[in-house]
């Protein structure tokens, strides 16, 4: 109980100094908003803003998170077969190994005007209900060049965690279940994917808040009409800043909960596998 106390309050000193700074930042200034106008737009998130040409802060986290959720997701079911097939083949491995390390070095945000010439305002409704997509707003929204981006933030880095994680696993545990009779599909789930689950998880993890930072830029994409980043861009044009610092509040709540919740799992799985070696 002492130390959960301990770091509870070893965690709050940070957070308790920025809000003394921010109180004393926003007394004599038009630029920074006060704590109190910031906490009545988090209190009211159902209200849509009349001074921006937004949704409400509630339409805002709805819409960032399913951006978030599709591109997440594509990373994931993506990153882990390729990040285990270069993790455990020699020739994939170097095959891929120089695209991976340029492709490391280039900022996901760059990849913005490549997807807006591949993909243009194409999104899920347009695939499905070509001229009426405008009836299917929430599909409409999910522009796939915001996908793209946000998938292209979150990939390489898991494929390289994935792979670490893969190539990690000892010879002699495949062989020994293999000379008792498993094949190659009972190889890679019972043992090659257990484990690689730290590596795994930590890549998830990477990539996550990889996807958190990247949807704001994205969110600046051409045709958008609603999201936490469009939230705060918008209300940088018309002066009403007690939006965007909502924004950016609600975006590092949820990216600190996704991020806990994974660590958790990580330090679980650690756990374990220090315990079996």
């Amino acid at each position: 109980m002492k130390r959960v106390i301990r770091k509870l309050i070893l965690g709050s000193v940070i957070p308790v100094g920025l809000l003394v700074v921010w109180h004393l930042a926003s007394a004599h200034s038009v630029v920074v908003p006060s704590i109190g106008s910031v906490a009545m737009v988090l209190a009211h998130p159902f209200t849509e803003p009349a001074e921006l040409d937004s949704a409400s802060l509630a339409a805002g986290i709805a819409l960032s998170l399913t951006r978030v959720a599709v591109g997440f997701s594509l990373a994931v079911f993506t990153a882990i077969p390729i990040g285990l097939l270069v993790g455990r083949c020699r020739f994939a491995r170097e095959a891929l190994s120089p695209v991976m390390a340029a492709s490391m070095a280039v900022s996901p945000i760059a990849w913005i005007p490549v997807a807006i010439i591949i993909f243009g305002l194409s999104s899920p409704a347009t695939m499905f209900y070509g001229a009426d997509s405008w009836r299917h707003d929430m599909l409409d929204q999910v522009r796939l060049a915001i996908v793209a981006v946000i998938w292209m933030g979150a990939f390489f880095p898991m494929v390289v965690n994935v792979a670490a994680g893969a190539a990690g696993v000892r010879k002699s545990y495949c062989e020994a279940v293999t000379v008792l009779g498993a094949g190659r599909r009972q190889v890679l789930l019972k043992v090659i994917l257990p484990g690689a689950a730290p590596a795994i998880l930590t890549g998830l993890r990477v990539g996550a808040g990889i996807s958190w930072r990247v949807i704001i830029a994205a969110e600046l994409f051409p045709g958008t009409r609603g999201g936490l980043g469009y939230m705060i861009s918008t209300s940088h044009e018309v002066v009403a800043y007690e939006y965007a610092f909502a924004g950016i509040v609600v975006i590092a709540a949820i990216g600190l909960v996704v991020d806990g919740m994974l660590s958790l799992v990580v330090r679980r799985t650690r756990r374990w596998q220090v315990e079996e070696r």
